[in-house]
Formats: structure tokens, sequence, C-alpha cells
């Protein structure tokens, strides 16, 4: 994988239960580095360099680092060099570490979540090996999920293998960072039910790194047909692409195709199915150019041989409708509920429940942390995902290490938290990317009659806080926002909010895409689970002192 735009430096690993090993060949006659950093600075970062020097020896250090300035040479040397060489202006490193190397205080402990890789390399060798020249601008960060469970690569088509391509036709890139372009597509007809198998991203040659993301959306039945003409979606969509908000799937920069067990395939071309989708493209045009012409797109991988089980995608977390994040907080928690009531009605003929085997976490700017939590019978299961550094910029499907089966009344919890430090007003929840979502799409299988289990917190809670927000409770529209807008929050305000959003009631949303929901609880207002064992947290052991 490429960490940088100019394409320099490729970063290949792979990783086991208790260790990881990186291979860097960047087209550098200097030293390598590479780091592992909290928050993508260099600040508390664990950091291996390497180079060859001129008589051919290699120099390998396993540093950290506590401020802008050369990295410490470690008194525990935990990275270890496999292999070094330098050839044709290439310099290959293969290293490795344990994931956990014990020393708490300088190495990072590498795990599931969206860990914050920071790179740099020189054309010069060091000095000495304790004299280390400053990187300048050949430097960066990229956030990696290096413990992905995900298959880095696609599998072999199957002989009857059927293409589909949602290709964006000669689009335009406008000279901004945030550009983004909406296209709807026809799903072509077919003679009966297909199985897709996996997905990939084909992107335009030259074009790659101005393409940030795409996501893919079933268009519900709700309009007969959809426009076919694309548009600027970068400040809003249009009222038909507004009702595509079913995520089919995601790609991120950087981030490799979607492939599906062996076992489940998602159908296509049954009366529960699209027969449009929409593909969302996120482009950032770094250097403003206005010279650059797009055909990316998805491609999608289908067979009329079926697997075992239909695939379905399950949206859980909070519906938006009332988020509301106020400024200047550290850690703000935004909760969503697929409640008990839910699970228990649509389940009810399969008592053996539905089986997860990945999922998309997806919030906006200011979200740090997001964890799909499961409870059953009052008592904490382990988590269906968790990422306490998630990023924005990397959101792809999470393949699960193992299936988690979900049971008829058991909850699904999903919790982010939000950083708001620097905004001066209340954020809330909207699709733009300056708004917030907290939301956890589950594919499980078999598929059910079932794609949403969500709710939203109910807003009575959040007006009992402002009596004036009470009165305009009954104006049309977001009027009764105004007093959060024009309060001048305080710790306390802001701790009081944060109690109703932890423990407040829900309002449930339980039912599918395609029709009006069949199931009683829709919309109904339910209590907070209670949660009578929650999960441990785990103790960390150092078995390095400082």
């Amino acid at each position: 994988m490429w960490l940088d735009k100019a394409e320099k430096y490729y970063l290949f690993w792979r990783f086991d239960e208790k260790s990881i090993t990186f291979e860097s060949h960047v087209r550098a006659r200097g030293y390598v580095a590479l780091g592992l950093s909290p928050k993508g600075g260099m600040e508390g970062s664990d950091i291996a360099i390497g180079w060859v020097d001129s008589k051919g020896e290699s120099v390998f250090q396993d540093r950290y680092s506590v401020a802008q300035e050369m990295p410490r040479l470690d008194e525990s040397q935990d990275w270890h060099l496999l292999f070094a060489e330098e050839k044709d202006g290439v310099t290959v490193l293969q290293y490795t570490r344990k994931l956990d190397t014990g020393d708490c205080h300088r190495d990072n402990v590498i795990t599931e979540d969206t860990m914050r890789v920071i790179w740099a390399y020189s054309d010069v060798d060091p000095v000495s090996p304790n004299k280390i020249a400053y990187h300048h601008s050949l430097r960066g960060v990229k956030s990696l999920v290096l413990l992905s469970s995900a298959e880095a690569q696609p599998r072999p088509y199957p002989d009857d293998a059927i293409l589909w391509n949602f290709f964006n036709p000669n689009v335009t890139i406008l000279p901004q960072r945030k550009f983004y372009w909406c296209q709807h597509f026809r799903v072509p007809i077919t003679n009966g039910k297909l199985h897709i198998t996996q997905y990939s991203t084909i992107l335009t040659p030259r074009n790659e790194p101005y393409v940030h993301h795409m996501g893919l959306y079933a268009c519900p039945k709700v309009l007969s047909r959809y426009s076919l003409e694309g548009h600027d979606c970068s400040e809003e969509r249009t009222k038909e692409g507004n009702e595509c908000l079913h995520v089919m799937t995601v790609w991120t920069i950087g981030s490799g195709p979607t492939v599906f067990p062996e076992h489940v395939g998602i159908p296509m071309g049954t009366d529960d199915d699209p027969l449009y989708v929409m593909m969302e493209t996120h482009y950032d045009n770094y250097d403003l150019r206005s010279d650059l012409v797009d055909q990316s797109g998805i491609q999608m991988v289908l067979t009329p041989t079926l697997r075992k089980y239909d695939g379905g995608l399950l949206r859980t977390g909070e519906l938006g409708m009332t988020i509301l994040v106020p400024p200047h907080a550290a850690m703000f928690p935004v909760i969503g509920v697929c409640h008990a009531d839910c699970t228990s009605e649509v389940l009810r003929s399969h008592p053996e429940g539905v089986r997860v085997f990945s999922a998309v976490p997806h919030a906006h700017l200011m979200a740090r942390t997001m964890t799909t939590r499961h409870i059953r019978d009052g008592v904490e299961l382990e988590n269906i995902m968790r990422d306490d550094h998630y990023d924005f910029n990397l959101q792809e499907v999470r393949m699960l290490k193992e299936e988690r089966v979900v049971l008829p009344g058991d909850d699904i919890i999903v919790e982010c938290g939000y950083n708001s430090l620097d905004r001066t007003n209340i954020s809330v929840g909207g699709r733009a990317s300056t708004e917030e979502m907290c939301q956890s799409y589950l594919f499980y299988y078999p598929r059910l009659n079932w794609s949403y289990c969500e709710s939203s917190l109910n807003p009575v809670h959040m007006l009992t806080l402002f009596p004036e927000a009470m009165a305009l409770s009954k104006e049309p529209g977001l009027a009764w926002m105004q007093p959060f807008r024009e309060a001048n929050w305080t710790d306390t305000m802001r701790e009081q909010l944060t109690a109703v959003s932890r423990t407040g009631e829900r309002i449930i949303r339980c039912g599918t895409t395609v029709e009006e929901s069949p199931y009683k609880v829709q919309w109904q207002p339910r209590l907070f689970p209670l949660v009578t064992k929650p999960l441990q947290s785990k103790t960390k052991h150092c078995s390095i002192q400082p």
C-alpha cells in the first residue's frame, strides 16, 4: 500500500496473534522510518528507523518521541530488523515486533483499532546513529486498520461470474478540497436471483490520489424511477438522493475490496432488492487542479450459482434526528439502541438468531471512538466492533474474526464519542460532514425482512434542560433548538446533557427499507437497556518499567 501521494513509500505487512511484520520499499538512499502515533503527530510515537550505510552495513533502531524533536533511543529495543537492502535508489527494510511489547510507556500496543501510521525518509544517510537529520517535507501520516481480518486481495472470479459496473460518467472534478458527486444507476435486469460475492473499486489511472472515498447506497422503491443525471452534492443531495441512505458497500482510499465469506452472498434480482442505486464519490483535489476528469467506480461480482445463505445488511445506531453535541466537550457520548423488543419481534420465528460477520462503522469529523456493544439478558458480551481511534477518513468494511450470533431479546448498543473542543456552537445530526452521525452497519445472515434497528433519544428529555425550548417544541421545524444554539454552555450543562444522552428514553425504529415496517415496536418509546453486568475492561500489564 502506498502511504504517500507521490508513491515513493510502499508498505507491506502481515500479522499473527502475537506479532506483526512490516516491509518498507522506499525510493530513498538515506534512512527510512515508520512509527505508530496515538494522534497522528510525533508526540507519543513509537518509531522504527533504519538505513544501509555507505559500507553496505545496516543500522536499525527502536526510538520513541516525546515532542517535535529527534526521537529518543528506546532502552528496550523491541523492533527487530530481518532484512535490509539499498539498490538502485530504493531502500528495503523488513522488520518485526510484538503486538504488545509490554513497554507501556514507550511503545504503542497494536490493536484492531484504527492506527495512525506515521512515516518519513531521507535521501541522505545520518552522519552517525545518534545524529539523524530532520526529514523536512518527506513525511506523512496514514490511518490504517493494521489487524484487519478483511481479505487484502479479491478471490478469482467464478466461471459464471457476472460483472456489474457502476462508473462515474466523465465527472469534472472541481478545484476544491471537498467535492462530492452523486450518481444514480438503474440496476441491471436479471433473469432470476443472483448473489454478490465481492465488490471492488476501479479507479481512473492517475486519479488515484484524488478519489478519497466512495459509497454505494440502495434506493427504496418509494419512487418508480430515479433520475440518472448525476449532480454535485458537496453541499446537499437532491430530494431523490436523500431517499438513498441504505449502505451497500463503502471504499476508502487505501482500502481493498470487500470479499464476502464463501457461504454467504448478497442477493440481487428479487422483489426485495433495489431497482436503483446511488454512488456517492468524495474527491480531494488537494492541489486544486482544473483538468481532472474521472470515470472511477465500483464493480460488483455476481454469480447465478447461489451460496448457502442470503446475506443482509442491518443499520444500527442513532437515527440522527436528536443528535445534539454541545461545544467544547472533550468526549461527548451519542448512543443509539437496537432494542431487545425489536430483536424479539423480528426474530420470533428464528429462535436460532442471525449471525453477524462484518461491520461498517460510520460517523463524521468529530467522532473519536466507536463501539458496537452486545447485551444479552443484561450481561454485556464481547464487543461486536470497537475502535478507540476512529478516523472519518478511513471507513471500510471490517470482517469479524468470529461470527457473532444475535438472538431474540438481545440489545445492540452503538456508542460514539465526540470531541467538540474546537466548536463554538452545538453540532446536530445530518449527512453533511460538518454534522454528525453514529451508525454501525452489520452484515448478517440469513437475510430477513429487516434492514434497520435503531433509535433516537426522546427529545422530551432534552427539552427539560431548557424550559424555553419546551415552549418552542410546538413550533414547526427545529425552532426548539434555538435555545441550545444561543446558550452559553457550562461544564454543568454539558454534564446534564451527557447524563440524558447516556440514560434517556429512546424512540425505537425497527423495520425494512422496502416497505412500511410490519413490526409493532416501530416508533415506540422504550427505556434504555439495563446492563447489569458490563464488560470488564482488559487490564494492561507492563512488563517493562520506565
